[in-house]
């Protein structure tokens, strides 16, 4: 069972069934709203989008609403990461998992792995959210149960967010929460297929491995293209060569990868995702090494994370190179 077959199972979720209001077609929706869902419908590889299949039955409010939404979720001022944190954790709460489901594929769009959304049903005492992250959490859940965002809780998201990012937080919950209002009491659930098909497939990886290349390629690499890159991956940054241990052999195997280096850390993108042998054999070792710059360095500390959680720790410049996947975050030793 894969982690979207788990919180799929969760007792939170509330469904209405049969559902209670159903889809609009063209006479209902009109020509625009018609188009809008039909253009989701292909870029989510479904045959609907009850986003807009929905709501749109009254078509004047449908396109008022747009452009609200579109202030809060696509056009604001939070990073997008917070954006899917926060969705995720509203959806959480007030148990509507047509929102949870759609967002728990896109959230790969800000760098959440599929561990990270998996841990947002545990809210902000889950071990692994760094301090921004635990703040927003709590921040979703006050405004949830109290409506309103403590006063210690405030003065945390105060270190991490600006005033006008403040009042996007509250409006962002809000407005997750009126729409999950509406598809929970329209009885809506996940399209049929939804993310298996389409330009966007890539974002739902079965194994929760959330790697970005098909799944023969590793085999393909470590036969033939690996052989050339190790010739000078480890002296051309941002290449570098992974040194491990077989975890039954007990061979030695060296493995290039693109890592980037951060004072005693080391940052490497996982775009097979963490189910790659290499990965497995340094988690299980605890220990390996990397060649890089010339230069041979002991790892230790070596665990699988995601951009956004591992924070400020990753230089600006490499986020953007880190960021679709996972990665694996190590301790470099001098030697």
């Amino acid at each position: 069972m894969n982690a979207e077959e788990r919180l799929a199972a969760s007792p939170r979720w509330q469904h209405a069934v049969p559902p209670r209001i159903a889809p609009g077609g063209p006479a209902e929706l009109g020509p625009r709203t018609w188009l809008m869902a039909k253009a989701m419908a292909l870029v989510a590889g479904t045959d609907g989008a009850r986003l807009f299949d929905l709501p749109g039955r009254d078509p004047r409010l449908m396109h008022r609403y747009l452009r609200f939404a579109a202030s809060v979720v696509v056009l604001g001022r939070l990073e997008r990461a917070d954006v899917e944190l926060v969705t995720l954790r509203t959806a959480w709460n007030i148990g509507a998992w047509y929102e949870f489901f759609h967002h728990l594929h896109l959230a790969r769009l800000g760098g959440l792995s599929i561990d990270s959304v998996e841990r947002v049903a545990e809210g902000p005492q889950s071990p692994g959210w760094n301090p921004r992250q635990a703040a927003l959490l709590r921040a979703v859940d006050e405004l949830h149960a109290r409506r309103a965002v403590s006063e210690p809780t405030l003065a945390e998201l105060r270190g991490f967010l600006d005033q006008s990012r403040l009042v996007e937080l509250c409006l962002l919950v809000g407005h997750y929460e009126m729409l999950g209002m509406y598809l929970k009491t329209a009885g809506a659930v996940p399209e049929p297929g939804a993310w298996e098909r389409g330009p966007l497939s890539w974002l739902r990886a079965p194994d929760d491995s959330d790697r970005l290349a098909p799944p023969w390629l590793p085999a393909f690499n470590k036969r033939l293209t690996n052989r050339v890159q190790g010739l000078w991956a480890p002296y051309l940054p941002p290449y570098a060569v992974i040194v491990h241990r077989g975890r039954r052999s007990g061979r030695e195997y060296r493995t290039p990868v693109v890592a980037v280096r951060s004072g005693r850390l080391l940052f490497v993108a996982l775009p097979y995702g963490d189910r790659t042998d290499w990965v497995r054999n340094l988690l299980a070792a605890g220990r390996g090494g990397v060649e890089r710059l010339g230069r041979l360095h002991r790892l230790s500390g070596a665990r699988v994370t995601d951009v956004p959680t591992a924070g400020e720790a990753v230089p600006p410049h490499a986020r953007r190179l880190l960021g679709l996947a996972k990665i694996l975050v190590a301790e470099i030793e001098e030697s």
